[in-house]
């Protein structure tokens, strides 16, 4: 026979079976609906993609929560399981809070920022200047990125006399941290650049974390180069951007700031000279105006006594144009230095002085192995004519002995020879010439490798400099 019962009576039974097998349990979800009581209570939805629980944080505030929970949040909460009986629905009543995924990053960046704050790495008076047309521009990033060629393409096209030493780093993931710091300390220790930009393209704040470690903070903070931080997009900012000298929105923002376009210094340049032109003018015509007042006043008709004065105001117009004709002509001669100077790095003509250099090596080479047969063919003839005159098979076997020795040598001259212990000969297939340096390439040509039995085709997708290393 069932026994009735009534609903509280029920809502009792299940209480007292339910909420002793839920005690001290960890849940995670997202935070919606949340509500903050001026009680210091807080009321909540947990969920998650299939369901949802409502949850009550009684007395939050003694818990010291690092800030106020939101909708959006995910956390992890622990906990019991209560039935409340005056509404016959269950709830999970929280007695501890934690952050996940960004909440915990933003809450850790928060975190470092202040301290940071406090040891006065991002006060103005410790900012450095940037130098004002460096000649050495290191970047620190990753090679293979599109920053480092949206930074190459920049400097190109505003300036072509610079040259850039590229320190590859992570920018990402396990180590990175260590290795941005360390590439900016070896870049200050043995003085390798006049100005420094580190960055990497855009990300998330996962991918972008590398740059808000304290560890290249500090690097960045000790550097005695001037540093350009140059991270993400222009809405990204990092611990990196408040601890350089100068932030850039974008790495290719960063290498406008680095370099002055060489047609803005020569427009400054002669909008300067032609403003020291009319200057010269105005004050020329202003002293010849005044000296036409001074020979036309009556007191100059009367007596000579002006004549001394008038004749020294002569000369110092006379030196005074001399000197700014001096002036001008130095000015000039100044301008010629510059255009000369960007003559001589014109790209064509530092590719028609390597070329003239290979030219004279092979003449050179052409002419040592002449002179070699030359030599041997006289050794032969001075063999030639002891036979005559020797003992026949004694002269053979030393003939013999001395041919040996003769084809070991001219083999060990053959560069074939020198091909098969191991080595190649880098060709430019642009104009089939020897490659004798790092400075003969660009990323991107087609080189070909020769070997003792045959070729190998390939592009440069990377180079790297003796500086590079430390």
């Amino acid at each position: 026979m069932n026994v009735t019962i009534t609903v509280s009576e029920l809502t009792n039974q299940i209480k007292r079976h339910l909420e002793p097998s839920f005690k001290g349990i960890t849940v995670t979800g997202e935070i919606s609906n949340f509500k903050a009581q001026q009680s210091g209570h807080y009321y909540f939805t947990l969920k998650d993609e299939n369901s949802q629980i409502a949850v009550s944080f009684f007395n939050a505030a003694r818990y010291k929560l690092p800030r106020m929970p939101k909708d959006g949040d995910k956390v992890i909460l622990t906990g019991d399981i209560n039935v409340y009986a005056p509404r016959g629905n269950y709830q999970f009543v929280a007695q501890g809070l934690k952050f996940t995924g960004i909440g915990d990053l933003l809450l850790k960046l928060h975190e470092l920022k202040l301290e940071i704050q406090k040891l006065g790495w991002f006060q103005k008076e410790a900012k450095k200047p940037l130098p004002k047309n460096p000649k050495r521009i290191g970047v620190i990033t990753s090679p293979t990125g599109a920053v480092i060629q949206d930074i190459i393409q920049v400097l190109s096209r505003r300036c072509s006399n610079f040259h850039l030493i590229l320190y590859p780093v992570k920018v990402q993931g396990d180590g990175a941290k260590e290795e941005i710091a360390q590439a900016i300390q070896q870049m200050n220790r043995y003085q390798l650049c006049d100005v420094l930009v580190v960055g990497r393209g855009g990300g998330s704040i996962e991918d972008l974390w590398a740059f808000n470690e304290k560890i290249v903070a500090e690097a960045i903070y000790l550097s005695v180069i001037p540093i350009i931080s140059a991270v993400g997009h222009e809405t990204d900012f990092t611990i990196a951007d408040f601890v350089a000298d100068v932030r850039a929105p974008t790495p290719s923002s960063a290498a406008e700031m680095v370099l002055e376009k060489t047609s803005d210094i020569l427009e400054r340049f002669q909008g300067l000279q032609k403003r020291l032109e009319q200057l010269a003018n105005h004050t020329l015509h202003r002293k010849r105006q005044l000296l036409e007042q001074i020979k036309k006043h009556p007191f100059i008709r009367g007596i000579g006594l002006l004549h001394p004065f008038l004749q020294r105001m002569d000369h110092m117009t006379d030196s005074l144009d001399l000197a700014m004709k001096s002036c001008l002509n130095d000015q000039q001669r100044c301008l010629q230095i510059l255009s000369g100077s960007l003559k001589s790095l014109d790209p064509r003509k530092i590719l028609l002085d390597k070329k003239e250099r290979l030219e004279h090596l092979k003449i050179l080479i052409l002419s040592k192995t002449r002179q070699e047969f030359a030599h041997q063919r006289q050794t032969l003839e001075v063999f030639k004519a002891r036979l005559k005159t020797h003992e026949p098979i004694q002269l053979l076997k030393q003939l013999q002995e001395r041919l040996l020795r003769l084809r070991e040598h001219l083999i060990s001259l053959n560069p074939k020879t020198i091909l098969t212990k191991g080595y190649c000969i880098p060709l430019d297939k642009r104009n089939n010439r020897v490659i004798l340096s790092v400075d003969d390439v660009v990323v991107g040509d087609a080189v070909e490798f020769i070997f003792h039995n045959g070729t190998i085709g390939a592009h440069v997708d990377g180079i790297r400099s003796s500086l590079q290393t430390t």
